[in-house]
């Protein structure tokens, strides 16, 4: 069975991207793939087929929402990072679009703000399941000091907005998430229905 939650299922759809890809690229195109028995002599992961295949066409017809899922969800790193500069640019104009005042703000907190979304995206790339403890203010600050050079003052995080840009920047990831899974989930569930059916016919 395919697991309930998109983003692990994401995962394990590119677990195995090399033997599965022949078969995506059939199943994109509307071919039947039969799949074996799910058991210890069968394909790896070959249940992800059908994920791999909506991934595949979400590429090419909505290729930033890819590119979320891909930032989010992809089993190794070096292949995530050549979609953060997309995911976080898509971030930042949607806070740009939903904050009038932002063409006011000088330049340095114009800076500030963009590597917070960097930050955040860090931080949700590494929360897969949803239950890793939020990051205190000065774990914030430290780490966008050290990787990006850009001081914010951790003890004057609520004072300063940064709490609220903070929340704000993570509301607008959960809802390009959200987005980015949909697709996702529809397939999970129509593929684990159709895996449960062959299974009783079995």
């Amino acid at each position: 069975m395919i697991d309930r939650n998109p983003r692990i299922a994401w995962a394990m759809a590119y677990d195995n991207g090399l033997r599965t890809q022949a078969c995506a690229d059939l199943a994109e195109a509307g071919a039947k793939v039969q799949q074996s028995n799910p058991n210890p002599g069968g394909g790896h992961n070959e249940d992800y087929v059908p994920i791999y295949s909506v991934i595949r066409a979400m590429e090419r017809d909505t290729p930033v929402l890819a590119a979320v899922g891909h930032w989010l969800c992809l089993p190794d790193t070096g292949d995530a990072n050549q979609h953060l500069d997309d995911v976080a640019d898509t971030v930042l104009t949607r806070y740009i679009v939903q904050t009038p005042a932002y063409g006011q703000f000088r330049q340095a907190r114009k800076q500030r703000i963009e590597a917070l979304v960097y930050a955040r995206l860090l931080f949700e790339r590494d929360n897969m399941d949803g239950t890793r403890r939020e990051w205190e203010p000065r774990e914030v600050c430290v780490l966008i000091r050290e990787t990006w050079g850009i001081k914010i003052v951790s003890d004057n995080w609520q004072r300063d907005g940064w709490e609220m840009v903070w929340q704000a920047i993570g509301g607008i990831i959960d809802a390009v998430a959200d987005e980015a899974m949909a697709p996702v989930r529809d397939a999970t569930r129509e593929a684990n229905a159709a895996l449960r059916e062959w299974q009783s016919a079995a």
